[in-house]
């Protein structure tokens, strides 16, 4: 039996039809994803804010050859500048199988403290000197996983947004 963690989800995985992919399997965006061998499905835990910024950078074939989202390694000292992630209720052996899936960009492993006595982890990558902004397609899929996890109105998901841009 693997360990019960909480993967913090950001970027385009924030949205649960695309995070599932990676716990299913399937085919996204002309990728195919093998899932995970457990495909028992993540069980949403809400979300929070952590004091890491995110940012763009590298540019992913998926996405128009445009950046993908990656968080800070380093905290963020202003809060004004910290980022939603929505908890995902996940095995750690889930946790590492979406990393492989993730590829080798996302080679770093951030430790986000706990909530409820579960431990929180999310993957990000140091690619801070290779920043590109993301395609209009990309920041849709964000937003739609925004307004999924938040439940915050158009205008909130543009003012939180334009703040990373």
């Amino acid at each position: 039996m693997s360990e019960i963690i909480y993967y913090g989800a950001y970027g385009s995985n924030l949205l649960r039809e695309r995070f599932l992919i990676y716990i299913k399997g399937g085919e996204y965006r002309g990728k195919e994803y093998r899932g995970c061998r457990d495909k028992t499905e993540p069980i949403d835990m809400g979300w929070i804010y952590v004091p890491y910024r995110l940012y763009f950078a590298r540019c992913s074939p998926r996405w128009e050859n445009k950046g993908v989202a990656f968080l800070f390694d380093e905290k963020e000292e202003n809060p004004e500048y910290y980022s939603v992630i929505r908890l995902w209720k996940i095995t750690e052996a889930q946790f590492y199988e979406i990393q492989r899936q993730e590829g080798g960009w996302y080679n770093l492993i951030l430790e986000l403290g706990e909530k409820d006595g579960i431990e929180i982890k999310t993957i990000t990558g140091r690619w801070r000197n290779k920043k590109q902004a993301p395609s209009k397609e990309y920041l849709e899929v964000i937003k739609k996983g925004l307004k999924e996890t938040t439940n915050w109105y158009d205008e909130r998901i543009e003012a939180y947004m334009k703040k990373f841009m």
